[in-house]
């Protein structure tokens, strides 16, 4: 295994069809993402830390700008620009051999 154990991030490759900005598809997805997942936590009641997971978003919100309620995602994104196909094989192999390295899976 590499390093500690992390299941705290994700890693995505997408891109624009219809010539959208990839900023603005970006938010999009956290704003989105952001909101079925409190809704899920708060809908679910077999979410024995429901209240505590709540309240965590809930004051990570309160220490930021430009969040009204609950911050779920980290504003420290890293977007890489995938100029070639070599790179764009690269990544996608990283991110399918990731969790086998940090051993959540036996294989990709």
């Amino acid at each position: 295994m590499r390093g500690a154990l992390c299941t705290n991030h994700i890693h995505l490759i997408f891109r624009s069809i219809n010539g959208h900005k990839l900023e603005l598809i970006l938010v999009d997805f956290i704003r989105l993402t952001r909101n079925a997942i409190i809704r899920t936590i708060k809908e679910n009641p077999r979410e024995s830390r429901k209240e505590w997971l709540l309240e965590h978003f809930e004051k990570a919100g309160s220490k930021s700008s430009n969040i009204s309620s609950y911050q779920f995602w980290r504003h420290d994104n890293k977007p890489i620009e995938l100029w070639s196909n070599k790179v764009i094989d690269e990544k996608i192999s990283y991110i399918l051999n990731n969790p086998v390295e940090e051993g959540l899976v036996y294989r990709a």
